[in-house]
């Protein structure tokens, strides 16, 4: 999407950062840390706001495409995260292999796709009816369950991860092992985390 198309849409644009619906509404959006249905058990964004990067959006829109041909659509769990809530997830759960360790003072190299820059979703499929396809396990199962090749899944849980992480492939997603439902965007040079407070997209 241009900077011409951005405009013509009337889409808001904070930093390279732009609500996931106004690239495509289509998406099923359940944030689960704008609820209490997450490990933390406490609601970590004080609004369901979708924000993704525009170049990674634009990747999961492709994603989404090719999912609907074959009657399914991508629901989204989670996506931009700020710093802040970041920080709290660590606290919560320092040194876990399930929640990446902030930066403690601000850096200016060495980024990566990560939720903080809006360059990575957690996302499962849903079928025609809105039921969620048979998966490996629930989101944040932080046990051998969640990995992509666990051998404790059932055949169909197997066919759907698989089918998940084809799809997200072939359009620039790469995955990460320890959770069968977490992407990032394949770019080389990833932007800078943000910590933007996502009320601000409501404004």
């Amino acid at each position: 999407m241009t900077k011409k198309d951005i405009a013509e849409n009337n889409i808001k644009q904070i930093e390279g950062l732009v609500l996931l619906k106004d690239l495509d509404n289509s998406f099923i959006i359940e944030l689960k840390y704008a609820t209490k249905d997450n490990f933390l058990k406490k609601v970590m964004y004080p609004v369901p706001v979708c924000a993704i990067r525009i170049e990674t959006g634009e990747k999961l829109v492709k994603a989404n495409k090719i999912f609907k041909e074959r009657g399914y659509t991508i629901k989204v769990w989670d996506a931009y995260r700020p710093m802040h809530v970041q920080r709290e997830f660590y606290e919560a759960c320092p040194d876990s292999p399930y929640v990446a360790k902030p930066p403690e003072s601000p850096i200016t190299s060495g980024f990566r796709p990560r939720h903080n820059n809006g360059m990575a979703v957690d996302i499962t499929l849903v079928d025609g009816n809105g039921k969620e396809l048979e998966m490996p396990s629930d989101f944040d199962d932080f046990t051998e369950d969640a990995k992509v090749a666990s051998n404790n899944m059932t055949e169909e849980a197997r066919k759907n991860v698989n089918y998940l992480h084809e799809v997200m492939s072939s359009v620039g997603f790469r995955t990460y092992e320890n959770e069968w439902w977490h992407f990032v965007d394949g770019v080389e040079e990833p932007t800078p985390y943000l910590d933007i407070p996502l009320e601000i997209f409501t404004l």
